[in-house]
């Protein structure tokens, strides 16, 4: 177990705009535009945690043109958020 990548992960999820984030990407990958739109939040909100997001090795930017959307590319993300929305 690598306890330094696992804690960094832990540290990324706890924040409830990043868990809410996490949860909609691990569907379908989406633009900032679409996690503003879906959260409520503003532009630079958005930006500032996928950016943490990113960092933490959970989600992946894919670029298309001028427009950026994630995705999550973290198992054990994905696990955490799924024993999650179980309870």
């Amino acid at each position: 177990m690598d306890y330094n990548e696992n804690s960094q992960i832990l540290k990324a999820l706890a924040h409830p705009i990043r868990l809410k984030m996490v949860e909609m990407l691990m569907d379908d990958e989406c633009c900032v535009t679409d996690v503003t739109n879906a959260l409520g939040i503003s532009q630079s909100t958005a930006s500032q945690n996928l950016g943490i997001l990113k960092n933490a090795g959970i989600v992946y930017p894919q670029k298309y043109g001028t427009k950026t959307c994630y995705i999550v590319n973290n198992n054990t993300a994905k696990e955490i958020i799924n024993l999650l929305i179980k309870n």
